[in-house]
């Protein structure tokens, strides 16, 4: 009984009712504008002009298309409401057939214009087209492949140095229009701009071409084996590093005894910051200060770690050695003798007698020596089976002399025998 009531209650509302009628109109709204057949005419813009078999003219005969003077067109068509309304711009193309070109020339041609599926053409018709044909020029391509130059923009910081910045790759092949191709003369890419750099730095960047008064050309028409440039702006740390000489003490005298003065005390070198940051002085070579009296002067090369640059440009650096206050004095000794003989073999000193000059930094240390603390020893381990007489070097010690030492080069003859 309740629910007859709404039901009844419903029936009985205005509201309902007007509902009722507003679908009534819309369904014979539809149905009469679907039968509508009335011609109506409708202004489509903005349909792109396409050009069909363009990458066969590419590909097959090197010709390419330019110079289009219009890449829309706008049409108006005319046809029944119920067909035109389902029309979309972006549904229709206005389609230009290019396979059938085969030499550069300038064309005006018609187009075809392309309706989608869903519309049957027979039911519709174009009234105006703007513009009517499009204008464009076939040109011959060409290829061309051009060194990459540029420049770092940015700043190096203090302490270090740039080496020559590298592009990857190193030239460009470029194609498109022949006229256009020609006028290129190299790309030119520049990288690094308001940047401070203390380590190696590395852009993936863009570029332009430019011909050869360094004007920039469009790049519109063209095609590039590469769409970036990778450049790289290696950074080398610098340093300046004093040169050093390793003494071997001997003769009566260290290193502290002498004064020692190296031109030049030093040069700026440049490299990875891990090799400089472990460098604290560049070592050129060995002086053994028993091998002279009182002065030292040599020239040595400059030899540096791999990976390492010569900031300074000088190749060499030139040693002189002074000692301080030493004295000398010659011994002649026949206190002489010989050691590491091979096994199977025996020697013979035949120096009887050799002049031995000894140093010391007082003249009384020498006073106090004798010829008899002198010993001259010739060491023959490296002539192992080598027979004959020989000239070898000698090496000399002063028994209870701590303080004194021979200088200068002594030699002794001896003679190697098989047993």
């Amino acid at each position: 009984m309740e629910q007859k009531k709404r039901t009844k209650k419903i029936y009985d509302s205005k509201v309902f009712w007007m509902i009722i009628s507003l679908l009534c109109s819309l369904m014979m709204w539809a149905y009469v504008t679907s039968q509508d057949t009335t011609d109506k005419n409708l202004t489509f813009t903005g349909i792109p002009v396409e050009f069909q078999g363009q990458e066969e003219l590419l590909s097959e005969r090197n010709l390419s298309i330019t110079d289009v003077s219009a890449d829309s067109v706008s049409i108006v068509v005319k046809g029944n409401r119920s067909t035109i309304s389902k029309l979309k711009a972006s549904d229709i193309k206005a389609v230009i057939d290019v396979s059938s070109i085969t030499a550069p020339n300038n064309m005006t041609w018609t187009y075809k214009l392309v309706f989608p599926n869903y519309v049957n053409e027979n039911e519709i018709s174009v009234v105006r087209k703007n513009p009517d044909t499009i204008n464009f020029t076939v040109i011959k391509n060409g290829s061309k492949t051009v060194d990459i130059k540029g420049s770092f923009g940015g700043t190096i910081a203090e302490g270090c140095v740039a080496e020559e910045f590298v592009f990857d790759p190193k030239t460009l092949t470029i194609d498109g229009p022949e006229e256009i191709i020609n006028k290129i003369d190299h790309v030119w890419v520049e990288f690094g701009k308001n940047q401070t750099i203390d380590s190696a730095y590395v852009e993936e960047a863009e570029f332009t071409l430019r011909d050869k008064n360094d004007n920039i050309i469009p790049k519109d028409g063209l095609r590039f084996s590469e769409e970036t440039v990778t450049a790289t702006q290696p950074i080398l740390k610098t340093k300046e590093l004093p040169l050093n000489v390793r003494f071997i003490s001997g003769g009566g005298i260290t290193e502290s005894d002498c004064d020692v003065t190296i031109d030049p005390s030093s040069i700026k070198v440049a490299g990875d910051s891990r090799i400089i940051d472990d460098m604290e002085s560049i070592e050129i070579g060995t002086i053994d200060l028993s091998s002279f009296s009182s002065g030292y002067e040599h020239t040595f090369a400059i030899e540096l770690p791999d990976g390492v640059q010569n900031l300074t440009g000088v190749s060499d650096a030139k040693v002189t050695v002074e000692v301080n206050g030493s004295h000398t004095k010659t011994f002649t000794t026949s206190n002489i003798a010989c050691k590491g003989v091979s096994n199977g073999y025996h020697a013979t000193i035949d120096t009887k007698e050799i002049e031995v000059t000894l140093r010391a930094l007082s003249q009384d240390a020498l006073n106090r020596v004798k010829p008899e603390d002198i010993t001259v020893v010739a060491d023959l381990s490296d002539y192992g089976s080598t027979t004959g007489q020989i000239i070898v070097n000698a090496k000399v010690s002063v028994a209870g002399h701590d303080n004194v030492g021979a200088v200068g080069d002594v030699r002794v003859t001896v003679t190697i025998y098989k047993d």
